[in-house]
């Protein structure tokens, strides 16, 4: 079967190809300036390169998506408002999925009644699964982690801008004891997280949990801010392979459809 999945960050994108029972992949910037043109023009280039036709293409996003449609998206703005019907492709289907609810289909297990995927990158963002299944609330738009609000001695802020790369990146964070708050205030989120949804499993993935500071500092603040009953049934690690993680998603959600 033939497939294109495409995961489109804040600051680049990964192509993933699979034809004649292989996989290859491709990699390009991206920005606040990537639009549908450069994705069209991209998507045709693979399509010449790979002689690619009637194939499926899933593509995810950093943003509010619903209905195939991405609603809004901070880190990619000149993409608000994508839908299928702005691909000029050659694909038969066509998925527009988020792209941490992507990489949740890559590990979740149908044994566990609650898991939970936590993206720290660009932005932050988390996807939850009950019995193997997401859960995206009444409007599809549930898991907005990085949102919620948190008072600190300078004022109140959102964790995405106390703790997301791109929050660190413009606030210059680089010494050790930075990234180590900045992860402790993820990490406090996540206590929440575990109260409410008392999880077997929390998966790590994201760029920002590469630093080692940054994921010390969230470990410890889960231990020290959760509470203990929860907490001991919860298993906490990084996914394995993140950077093919919402591909490897869109490619199980590409086989369902």
């Amino acid at each position: 079967m033939q497939k294109i999945t495409v995961d489109i960050g804040g600051t680049k994108a990964l192509f993933q190809i699979s034809f004649d029972g292989r996989t290859e992949q491709y990699k390009i910037l991206t920005g606040e300036g990537f639009n549908a043109t450069v994705l069209n023009q991209q998507l045709s280039e693979l399509e010449s390169d790979y002689g690619l036709t009637g194939y499926q293409l899933a593509i995810a996003v950093p943003g509010l998506v619903r209905d195939n449609t991405l609603l809004t998206s901070k880190s990619l703005p000149c993409l608000n408002g994508l839908t299928a019907e702005h691909l000029a492709t050659e694909a038969a289907n066509v998925i527009i999925y988020n792209d941490i609810d992507a990489g949740m289909q890559a590990v979740c297990d149908p044994k566990h009644t609650s898991e939970l995927l936590v993206m720290a990158g660009t932005g932050i963002g988390m996807s939850i699964a009950l019995n193997g299944k997401p859960f995206s609330g009444a409007s599809g738009l549930a898991g907005e982690l990085g949102h919620c609000r948190v008072m600190t001695e300078s004022g109140e802020f959102s964790l995405e801008q106390l703790a997301s790369g791109d929050s660190i990146r413009t606030r210059d964070l680089k010494t050790p004891a930075q990234l180590y708050r900045a992860g402790s205030y993820l990490g406090m989120g996540l206590a929440w997280a575990v109260n409410l949804f008392n999880p077997n499993r929390i998966w790590l993935a994201g760029g920002m949990m590469n630093n080692p500071d940054y994921y010390k500092g969230c470990i410890n603040a889960i231990n020290e801010m959760a509470l203990p009953d929860p907490l001991s049934e919860t298993q906490i690690g990084r996914v394995d392979d993140m950077e093919t993680l919402v591909c490897r998603g869109l490619s199980v959600l590409l086989d369902r459809s």
